[in-house]
C-alpha cells in the first residue's frame, strides 16, 4: 500500500475512533463504548452493509447515505455473537440508511440470556413516504402482511446499549423501542419526530396491524420502552433506561411510553408545528386524530423521574396512561419548564435526590430548547 494511502486511512482510523470516544461520554445507565476498539470496515452501498454484517463485523462505519430499497431491509443482530458491536455514521453528519431497520434481538435466545454493548451512533435512520404508500394494506389476523410495521431501532432483550446523536423519522411504526427486558440503556443527544410531508401524505394509506384501521399519516410515536404491563420495571426489573438531551419533535402525535425505571432529564419536548384537525379513514372505519395527545407517557409499572425538560406548546405534557386503571405506577418530577402547553398534564411528586449510580449534570430546563437544537442529531 502507498504510504500516502497507509497514512489516510491511518487518519480515518483516528477519526472514526475520536467520533466514538466522543460518544463514550452518556451521563446514563449506559457504560458501553460497543465494538470502538474492534477494527473499523467502512461501508457506503447496501451490498457492502448486508456483507459487513454478514460477516460479523463489530465495528460498522456508515458513509452517506444507503437505500434498503422499496420493501425496505431489516439487519438482524440475533445471537451473542454481536456482543460488542458499534454501527457508527462517518463523521460530518451525512450518514442515512433509508428504509434500514436495526433489529437487536435476543428473545429466541435462552432466557437471562442478552446480547450486550451496543452502540449506535451518528446515524441519520428513516423511511422513505412513497414506498410504504405502494404497499398493500396489511389487516390484522390474515395473511395480508404487505404492508410493514417497522421503527429505525429494536431492542428486544438487549444490555447495556448508548443510541447518541441519531437522527430517526418517518417510519411507519414507532421510531424505536426497548422491550423484552432490555436493560442498561442511555439515549442521548437524538432527534425524533415526523415530516411535514408525512403528515400531508396523499395517498393516505389505511393499514391494520393492531386489530384496528389506522391513517399511515396518523401513525406519528416516538418509541416504547417495555410492551406490555409484564414487561415492565415492576415485573422484571429490568428496563431502566436514561433519556437526556433528545430533541422529541415536531410532528409528533405521542410518547415516549415508558414502562422502565426511566431518569429523563434535559430533554426538549416541541410541538411547534401543532397538527390540527381530524382526517377519515380511506375507508370510513375509522377517524384518527392527528392532534398530539401526549408528550410524555408514563405507563403500567414503570417508576418515572422527569427533570429539567422543556414543553413547548405540548398537549398533555404527561400523561399517566396505563393498561388497566388499577395498574401500579410511579412519577416524580422537578425543575421543569412548560411554555404555551395544554391539556391537563400530570403533576409528579418531588424529589430531592435520586436513586441511580452514574453522574449527571442537568442543563437547566429554560437553556434546553437551545441547546439540544445545537447539539441533538448527527454531527
Amino acid at each position: 500500500m502507498h504510504k500516502n494511502l497507509k497514512m489516510a486511512v491511518a487518519a480515518s482510523v483516528l477519526m472514526f475512533a475520536g467520533l466514538a470516544a466522543q460518544a463514550a461520554e452518556t451521563g446514563g445507565f449506559a457504560t458501553t463504548t460497543g465494538g470502538d476498539d474492534k477494527k473499523a470496515v467502512v461501508v457506503s452501498t447496501l451490498s457492502e452493509l448486508k456483507d459487513a454484517v454478514d460477516s460479523g463485523k463489530h465495528h460498522i462505519v456508515v458513509r452517506g447515505h444507503i437505500y434498503g430499497g422499496p420493501q425496505l431491509t431489516t439487519l438482524n443482530f440475533n445471537t451473542t455473537d454481536w456482543n460488542n458491536t458499534t454501527i457508527e455514521g462517518e463523521t460530518g453528519g451525512k450518514a442515512a440508511l433509508e428504509n434500514i431497520q436495526l433489529k437487536f434481538n435476543a428473545e429466541k435466545l435462552p432466557a437471562g440470556t442478552y446480547i450486550e454493548n451496543i452502540k449506535v451512533a451518528n446515524l441519520t435512520l428513516f423511511g422513505r413516504i412513497t414506498d410504504l404508500q405502494a404497499m398493500p394494506q396489511q389487516v390484522f389476523g390474515t395473511d395480508a402482511k404487505d404492508g410493514i410495521n417497522y421503527l429505525g431501532v429494536s431492542l428486544r432483550r438487549i444490555n447495556n446499549v448508548l443510541i447518541t446523536h441519531c437522527a430517526i423519522y418517518d417510519t411507519s411504526d414507532d421510531l424505536m423501542s426497548a422491550t423484552q427486558a432490555s436493560d442498561n440503556i442511555t439515549l442521548s443527544y437524538n432527534h425524533f419526530y415526523f415530516t411535514d410531508e408525512w403528515v400531508k401524505m396523499e395517498p393516505d394509506p389505511v393499514w391494520n396491524w393492531v386489530g384496528k384501521f389506522q391513517n399511515l399519516s396518523n401513525e406519528r410515536l416516538t418509541m416504547v420502552i417495555g410492551m406490555n404491563p409484564k414487561d415492565s420495571f415492576e415485573v422484571t426489573g429490568k428496563l431502566h433506561a436514561t433519556l437526556h438531551h433528545n430533541w422529541f419533535g415536531p410532528n409528533l402525535r405521542g410518547r415516549p411510553l415508558l414502562r422502565g425505571w426511566v431518569h429523563a432529564y434535559s430533554n426538549y419536548f416541541d410541538n411547534s408545528t401543532t397538527p390540527k384537525g381530524k382526517r377519515p379513514a380511506a375507508d370510513g372505519n375509522v377517524y384518527a386524530n392527528s392532534q398530539q395527545y401526549n408528550a410524555l407517557q408514563i405507563g403500567s409499572g414503570g417508576t418515572i423521574y422527569s427533570e429539567s425538560n422543556s414543553f413547548f406548546k405540548t398537549n398533555v405534557s404527561h400523561q399517566v396512561g396505563l393498561d388497566k386503571p388499577t395498574d401500579n405506577y410511579q412519577f416524580f418530577e422537578r425543575d421543569n419548564v412548560y411554555v404555551q402547553t395544554t391539556g391537563a398534564s400530570a403533576e409528579g411528586k418531588p424529589f430531592t435526590a435520586i436513586d441511580v449510580k452514574y453522574a449527571y449534570k442537568a442543563t437547566p430546563a429554560a437553556e434546553v430548547p437551545e441547546a439540544v437544537k445545537a447539539s441533538a442529531g448527527p454531527q
